[in-house]
């Protein structure tokens, strides 16, 4: 019986580890990561121009951008100018293709990008804007 009783002075060891600190911490980098993940999403960085007869359209699409630079991107992946049919393709046969350029680029790199996918057989390429403002009526 003298073994089973503790000295005095003497403590047990703890036999749990104390989570709350652990829990905190993991809170504190879920709170961190929500913030931050939707900063870190970029796009392509364009200034479409914008039209009058300018309408919203929601349907299944390819994108293809043209940016400041001259760049072609395919949704948000870069291509080079002799793989735009190719990556256009394998995006997805028979939808059509929304092309937006910047407007500050060349005219004609925009329509080298359109004549490069009307040459190769497709057809459904539409240019893409901005509404302009409605003038306010005073």
């Amino acid at each position: 019986m003298a073994g089973a009783m503790r000295r005095s002075g003497q403590q047990s060891a703890l036999a749990e580890i104390n989570v709350t600190p652990f829990v905190d911490v993991m809170l504190v980098l879920l709170i961190i990561f929500m913030v931050s993940a939707p900063l870190m999403t970029r796009g392509i960085e364009i200034g479409l121009p914008q039209a009058a007869s300018a309408e919203t359209i929601e349907e299944q699409r390819i994108t293809v951008t043209v940016d400041r630079g001259g760049q072609f991107y395919v949704g948000e992946r870069p291509v080079v100018d002799d793989l735009l049919v190719d990556a256009v393709r394998s995006a997805g046969e028979g939808r059509p293709v929304f092309l937006r350029g910047d407007r500050d680029v060349p005219y004609g790199r925009v329509l080298e990008a359109m004549d490069r996918l009307r040459s190769a057989g497709i057809s459904r390429v539409a240019l893409v804007t901005r509404p302009a403002p409605t003038p306010n009526p005073r």
